[in-house]
């Protein structure tokens, strides 16, 4: 670490830029800006403090913010806790100063409520399903869900070994909103023997450590898989090249990951998906399937739709409508013409 040795003297300035030697020198228009306690300790006492052995860490020295580290120990009792034992000596000059701290309050954290943060423990019977499934080698130490009730953890997030080791010791003084990524979310059989199938979200931190039920699909295999819409209906097995087929046929109806490398350069893409009875499609949000669409050379014209033109048109189709509407109106005779 490029750093810089603590300073012994310097000359505090103003906003304007204006330097000065001690606060006696400050008018009154600095004096809110700068304050006694900001100048540099007299010759007498500034050795003692061993400022040099701090660490100053400079901004334009690791393009980052600039940092002051220090050692401090605690030599003595804060003034209003000194305070405290002086006044119940006072009071009873027969009993010893109280020395012992009074028992901390426990923090109440305001605002919502969030869901608890619960690890797995070795009885946990969610993990031994998804381990057989994927052949999983993650320990169950990294795996957690937000519900008590075994019915309803939809989803099982994972974060690693440190992470957990600070959530399990902060529970009472750090209010956590959200950790880890999901990796496994629960679904409905359709035909699967596990409940649950991988989350896209958390696919780059779980795949490489699944073993089973991983394919391999060629690039037009992906680039159908990732143009097929939501409400479409998803291609077909036997419309995929022979090897992905071949895969797909010996895979049985549940979640995949699908993994394609580019033989021509060191791109890879992971996604996941669903292998059914007849069909296969992939599990990826729509502006994540338009990035892989672009990664892999696809034609994306299908996506890049020009809002104003889209706009134009709906406008058309309402003033058509109402034209329409109008002239079966006249036709009936509802409209009287003007006199």
């Amino acid at each position: 670490l490029n750093s810089s040795p603590g300073l012994e003297t310097w000359t505090p300035a103003s906003k304007q830029g204006e330097f000065y030697s001690s606060f006696d020198l400050c008018p009154p228009k600095v004096a809110a800006q700068i304050r006694p306690y900001m100048f540099p300790p007299p010759p007498s006492t500034v050795a003692s403090l061993c400022l040099t052995k701090c660490v100053r860490v400079l901004p334009h020295k690791h393009n980052t913010g600039g940092f002051f580290v220090a050692l401090l120990e605690k030599t003595g009792g804060c003034p209003w806790q000194e305070e405290g034992r002086k006044e119940s000596k006072e009071d009873k000059p027969d009993s010893p100063s109280v020395t012992e701290a009074p028992p901390e309050k426990k923090k109440r954290f305001w605002g919502f409520r969030e869901d608890p943060f619960i690890y797995f423990k070795p009885e946990e019977p969610i993990y031994p399903r998804i381990r057989d499934y994927f052949k999983l080698s993650l320990p169950y130490t990294m795996f957690l869900t937000r519900c008590e009730d075994e019915s309803k953890k939809n989803g099982v997030y994972f974060t690693t070994e440190k992470v957990r080791h600070v959530m399990e010791n902060n529970v009472d003084r750090v209010k956590i909103i959200n950790t880890g990524v999901k990796a496994f979310a629960r679904c409905e059989n359709k035909g699967a023997s596990c409940d649950y199938r991988i989350a896209q979200e958390g696919a780059l931190s779980t795949v490489p450590f699944i073993g089973a039920r991983m394919l391999h699909p060629a690039r037009e295999d992906m680039e159908m898989m990732l143009l097929s819409e939501d409400q479409d209906t998803p291609p077909e097995i036997t419309k995929m090249s022979e090897k992905f087929r071949e895969e797909l046929e010996k895979t049985e109806t549940g979640s995949v990951a699908l993994l394609f490398k580019d033989p021509s350069s060191s791109l890879t893409v992971k996604i996941v998906g669903w292998k059914g009875k007849i069909s296969v499609r992939a599990y990826v949000p729509r502006n994540d399937r338009l990035h892989y669409l672009r990664l892999i050379g696809a034609d994306i014209s299908s996506f890049e739709i020009n809002k104003f033109k889209e706009r134009k048109q709906r406008e058309q189709e309402r003033e058509a409508a109402k034209e329409a509407d109008a002239n079966k109106l006249n036709d009936k005779g509802d409209i009287q013409p003007e006199k």
